[in-house]
């Protein structure tokens, strides 16, 4: 009985194993076929931009510029977290991380949206935290591309923050915008899944997915609570 119970377990095993080799191939193929676009795009927006003139055409070079980076830094993080995924025993590649810098890069690349919408941004004193770079990168665009979806289309108005406490640091990103309702707090950070009322916002519910991942990968949580004068505060706490 017990050699019957030991050969059903070793099957089990090499059929699990099976079904994780196949998964990282499709991983491996789906994110060559996502990153390939993403580098064309990177190389036609340089093309273009080289064409234009620096002071006739400044503002389009700077769109150019912005689109540029766009494509860069998603692709980075495309590159991290497939390699995260095929080794998530691996360290991450930390290093010493400017949160203010990473915000202000994070909104300009944002700024066509900022502006159609007149959203106002209050960003309060950041730190320097220990992290994967790029991974923190995808972490704050994918936080701040979800304020500003779900904010009220004309003069919303996004907070971001950040305080101490022992070694660990607390931040927060707080919006305008429908609170969402205490059944969807834990729900909206799985794969796939959107809040009810969504259908306004296009996406396909992976952005808090991958927030929820790297956080976690770094030591933290993340959660969101109703804002303190309505709205959606997301909260999470990374490593000092």
């Amino acid at each position: 009985m017990l050699e019957l119970e030991t050969a059903r377990l070793a099957a089990r095993v090499e059929e699990l194993e099976r079904e994780k080799a196949a998964i990282e191939a499709f991983a491996a193929v789906a994110a060559h076929e996502l990153v390939e676009p993403l580098v064309i795009a990177e190389a036609y927006a340089a093309m273009v931009s080289d064409r234009l003139d620096e002071e006739l055409h400044a503002e389009s070079r700077r769109d150019l510029a912005a689109l540029s980076r766009t494509a860069s830094r998603t692709r980075l993080l495309l590159e991290a977290l497939l390699h995260d995924a095929r080794s998530t025993e691996q360290q991450l590649a930390r290093r010493r991380v400017d949160i203010g810098a990473v915000v202000d890069d994070c909104l300009t690349i944002l700024r066509p949206e900022v502006e159609a919408r007149g959203a106002r941004l209050k960003v309060g004193e950041l730190p320097v935290v220990s992290g994967d770079e790029s991974l923190l990168n995808g972490l704050f665009a994918n936080l701040l591309m979800n304020a500003l979806k779900y904010s009220p289309r004309r003069g919303a108005e996004i907070a971001i923050d950040a305080t101490s406490e022992g070694r660990v640091w607390h931040f927060s990103v707080q919006s305008e915008g429908p609170t969402i309702p205490p059944e969807d707090r834990q729900r909206i950070f799985d794969a796939y899944q959107r809040g009810r009322g969504e259908r306004r916002a296009q996406g396909a519910g992976l952005g808090l997915a991958i927030c929820r991942r790297i956080v976690e990968r770094h030591g933290g949580h993340i959660g969101v609570a109703p804002g303190s004068a309505g709205g959606n505060r997301f909260f999470f706490t990374l490593p000092a």
